[in-house]
């Protein structure tokens, strides 16, 4: 079963913003740590582009595989 790149932008922002949300009720050593001197918007932002990168790539990885196996497709037949 075949799930469009569309879905799987939606799967991830909706997956993002569960865990915005369990991190707004976090406990007090989170905030005052991470949220007071902006630290957690970094953390987020490195483990967001981490993830859209591997994602990218996995893709990437996808296609690269499909073509071989259609190119392989047409040589045994």
């Amino acid at each position: 079963m075949k799930i469009k790149q569309g879905t799987w932008f939606i799967v991830i922002v909706m997956m993002f913003t569960a865990i915005l949300a369990q991190a707004q009720n976090s406990g007090d050593w989170l905030e005052n740590t991470m949220y007071s001197s902006g630290k957690i918007n970094v953390v987020i932002a490195v483990i967001s582009v981490v993830f859209i990168i591997l994602v990218i790539y996995l893709i990437s990885i996808d296609k690269k595989l499909k073509k071989l196996e259609d190119r392989d497709k047409t040589k045994l037949t």
